[in-house]
């Protein structure tokens, strides 16, 4: 495979730039190094890569000045084709438990039989155990004088704190287009490919920011004689921003024929929509205003994203993201797997987007306002004063929903008697942005008000009210309400509303009684 036979195998090779690689090599020139590390970042970005190289520099017999190993010595070849007895990888995803480090444990305690030092690389290091985490705590506390530690994670979200706070944390960025076309390009001289520069280009695109996954399509493309376009249309970063302006514009069919496309490619359905909620996450976080550096994408997907980002409002984010996350937890066990998505499709595309489609395609003044119902909406959310996050600033005082709630159950009779029973049981706590958040007893009511037909009608009737249109969000209550007693809930049922209504509110969970 490509991504072995030119895998670097110095810290002068490894892609510039490159913290990582710098420091490290830095520290084996200073004699510096320490005794745990841990390598954070997205799969192909060279994590194991560069532990492979340390591990080499830490036991090489003929160090270079730089800290680079010499890739000559007995050490360096044995590291090289994985013959040497005291580099030891361990794959986390398929060594989890806690008898597995006890073994790594034991182990330790012996003295390098070829080299200098022994080094452990833990890969996928997430996927341990609680158990096996507070086995590997202590082998970190108290490590041998000769042994190295190199954790490789994709989710340093799940490895305890505890473990983070012993080692010294690196982390891996995903490669820009040009540097991944640069080493596709060496690639294609060594190997004697004929290939353009537009196609490395989109091979680096779809490969979204991975050296290892951009030379596994073009080894694909190269021994498969398979045509570009084909074999990236389902997975480029060009098909989620394509997506996206559908869902945009209420293209239903559009979106929708994207779906099926890349249904019958036979892509796993469940892993794009997860790559398209990461595109999402990333529009969102550029449309707030967060760093850059925190979308966790490359330039150009950030420079694309940017466009986008100003054809939209935080409040369109968050429903279709919201949406589209209920939609991915179904895929799985949906007897037809493109089902739940083709329905949060459709969801997406009646948040009340209607009249916006239908003024941008009459063109004129309103052209690019699509999703832009309120003018205020891109304030909803704003610098915190410290400038240290993002705080949300309501769009209508507190005050006024108490004052006005009374009238608002009331009205909401006319859309439907179970809503008016479900607001009743509710109590309004907060305001945040453009969000009612409402404290409701149970789960069941939460799931309720919170669906997308009824917080559309609900925004609707807020806006009528209010004179704002407000999202409604629930907290499910600490305290339960007696079922024999519910004169301590305060509930008055309005009239005009029947117990048929109200039963069906509650799923017939609770006796209640109106009260005269």
């Amino acid at each position: 495979m490509y991504y072995t036979k030119y895998r670097p195998q110095k810290f002068t090779e490894i892609c510039r730039p490159n913290e990582a690689a710098d420091v490290l090599a830095k520290q084996v020139q200073t004699g510096k190094t320490v005794h745990a590390y841990l390598f954070v970042g997205p799969r192909g970005t060279g994590k194991t890569t560069v532990a492979r190289i340390l591990a080499k520099a830490l036991n090489c017999i003929k160090v270079k000045a730089n800290g680079d190993p010499c890739d000559k010595c007995t050490n360096c070849e044995s590291i090289k084709s994985g013959s040497y007895v005291d580099l030891i990888e361990i794959d986390a995803a398929s060594n989890r438990g806690i008898d597995d480090i006890r073994d790594l444990k034991d182990k330790i305690k012996l003295a390098p039989t070829m080299g200098k030092k022994k080094i452990y690389i833990i890969d996928e290091v997430h996927m341990l155990t609680t158990e096996a985490f507070n086995a590997l705590l202590k082998t970190l506390e108290e490590p041998p004088k000769n042994t190295h530690f190199i954790l490789c994670t994709t989710e340093d979200h799940k490895v305890p704190a505890t473990i983070k706070s012993r080692c010294q944390v690196f982390r891996f960025k995903r490669a820009t287009v040009g540097q991944i076309v640069e080493k596709l390009n060496k690639i294609a001289e060594s190997e004697n490919i004929k290939i353009s520069d537009l196609e490395l280009k989109k091979i680096a695109e779809a490969s979204l920011g991975g050296f290892r996954d951009a030379e596994t399509l073009l080894q694909q493309v190269v021994e498969g004689d398979i045509n570009i376009d084909s074999l990236l249309s389902a997975s480029s970063k060009e098909k989620y921003i394509e997506c996206v302006d559908y869902l945009i514009n209420c293209k239903v069919s559009k979106a929708l024929s994207i779906v099926n496309a890349v249904f019958e490619e036979g892509v796993d359905l469940y892993v794009w929509v997860g790559e398209l909620l990461k595109y999402l996450r990333t529009l969102m976080f550029i449309k707030s205003g967060v760093s850059e550096s925190a979308a966790e994408v490359t330039d150009e997907i950030i420079e694309a994203t940017k466009q986008q980002a100003k054809k939209v409002d935080l409040k369109w984010l968050v429903n279709t993201t919201n949406t589209l996350l209920e939609a991915h937890k179904s895929i799985r066990s949906s007897f037809i797997p493109q089902l739940p998505v083709e329905v949060a499709i459709v969801e997406i595309c009646s948040y009340g987007l209607e009249d916006d489609c239908s003024a941008q395609k009459k063109g004129g003044d309103d052209k690019g306002k699509v999703a832009r119902k309120d003018d205020d909406a891109d304030d909803l959310l704003e610098k915190g004063k410290d400038g240290s996050g993002l705080s949300e600033r309501p769009i209508i005082p507190m005050k006024k929903i108490k004052s006005q709630w009374d009238s608002f159950i009331k009205q909401s009779r006319e859309l439907n008697h179970s809503i008016t029973a479900l607001l009743t049981s509710s109590k309004p706590l907060r305001v945040e942005g453009s969000f009612l958040v409402l404290e409701v007893f149970y789960p069941f009511h939460k799931e309720r008000l919170e669906c997308a037909r009824t917080r559309k009608l609900l925004e609707g009737l807020s806006k009528d009210v209010f004179g704002v249109p407000l999202t409604i969000k629930c907290v499910v209550s600490n305290e339960k309400p007696k079922k024999n007693d519910l004169t301590d809930m305060n509930v008055t049922i309005p009239s005009g509303v029947d117990n048929k209504s109200i039963i069906e509110a509650f799923d017939g969970g609770l006796p209640i009684m109106a009260k005269n």
